[in-house]
């Protein structure tokens, strides 16, 4: 035991000279700051519609018959004046010679009826004839001559009917399937529609507005220049589809109803959009954007504005560089940045990074922008 005297000894030096811890405060944090943004932007609200085809037209057999031929693929692009369905002609066609016979045979009465008028004239003036015949050839020659007017009628509406039998596109547009195979009859005593031509080059969106975001476009549409134009003068709308894209063009206003919808408290509204591409098909689901421009707004990004259970808030650098929390009413957001619709002041030093490093009441050192915060 008494050798381990000295060894106890030298360890109570050496704890004696060990030098005492001091605290190191950290530095102040970095952060990058920025005032709000204040400028001119656009808003938009938007509102659910349909595609809708600008004009659709159904292809009706106009005459009876057994269909002969289709001429188009299904599906297919068709042009104005093209032919889609022959129908049998052979029954036209003979009707269309009989009117014919007839009308040869009524222009030859009425050749008659002017040799005899003719020829009692003459009579007449050699009192060979009678007045009364005289008048009975008129009547004959009136009766012959309505008898071609007839004829020449009735060749009319069996060329017409001969038409019928070739049934041709009206319009440029995308057809449908055929609604009736070769074969089958068609026309009045069978299937009448027989396909279905759309237009593609343009395309209508229909949408329908509700009273409380109606009034306030029709307001600002009245204090405009466009004062004697009713909801149609709203400015370009944009669109978005189904898949969340924001189409490429801008479309117009051209129609809205007279009426507002008494059970739904809503206006429908029409926007024409083109549709170079042919992506807005007839049916299909889209969101209409309605501009709403809004000047001097203050805006922050979104991602300096924090959340708790008071409500939104910004992280602030006094005139000391001491970190305050702001409570601030928020807007809309807009690419990327947020609205402040009340609680900060224009000329506020916004922290915008390094928000993860600060609370409330720290000092802060505001990064360089070749030094800037993570």
């Amino acid at each position: 035991m008494k050798k381990l005297a000295p060894l106890c000894g030298s360890i109570l030096i050496v704890a004696g000279c060990a030098k005492q811890n001091e605290f190191q405060p950290p530095p102040p944090p970095q952060v990058g700051v920025q005032p709000p943004v204040v400028e001119n932007v656009t808003l938009y609200e938007t509102f659910p519609g349909r595609v809708q085809a600008k004009d659709t037209v159904t292809i009706v057999a106009r005459v009876a018959g057994y269909l002969e031929k289709i001429h188009f693929q299904d599906g297919a692009m068709v042009k104005k004046g093209e032919t889609l369905f022959t129908i049998e002609q052979d029954a036209y066609m003979a009707a269309l010679n009989a009117t014919k016979a007839q009308l040869a045979q009524a222009k030859a009465s009425k050749s008659l009826a002017e040799a005899s008028l003719s020829r009692k004239k003459k009579a007449f003036e050699m009192q060979a004839v009678s007045e009364l015949d005289i008048l009975s050839a008129e009547a004959d020659l009136e009766a012959a001559a309505a008898a071609v007017q007839a004829a020449e009628a009735s060749v009319e509406a069996a060329e017409l009917d001969l038409s019928y039998t070739v049934i041709t596109a009206p319009m440029d547009g995308q057809i449908s399937d055929s609604a009736v195979s070769l074969g089958n009859l068609v026309g009045p005593g069978g299937v009448t529609e027989l396909a279905l031509v759309v237009s593609v080059e343009k395309a209508n969106v229909i949408f329908s507005m509700d009273e409380r975001r109606l009034l306030p476009k029709m307001r600002m549409i009245a204090e405009s220049s466009k004062q004697e134009v009713g909801v149609e003068g709203l400015p370009p709308v944009r669109l978005s589809l189904a898949d969340g894209e924001l189409y490429a063009l801008e479309g117009e206003v051209d129609f809205a109803d007279n009426i507002v919808n008494a059970q739904t408290g809503t206006l429908e509204i029409r926007a024409v959009f083109d549709n170079p591409q042919k992506l807005l098909v007839d049916g299909m689901f889209a969101r209409v954007g309605v501009p709403i421009p809004v000047e001097g707004a203050m805006m922050v990004p979104e991602t300096s504005i924090q959340k708790d259970l008071v409500g939104s808030f910004v992280y602030t650098l006094d005139a000391e560089s001491k970190v305050e929390a702001t409570y601030i009413q928020v807007g809309a957001l807009t690419e990327g940045r947020r609205i402040v619709t009340g609680g900060l002041d224009p000329g506020a030093r916004v922290i915008t990074s390094g928000i993860q490093r600060v609370r409330p009441g720290v000092k802060a050192t505001v990064s360089s922008p070749a030094q800037k915060a993570e």
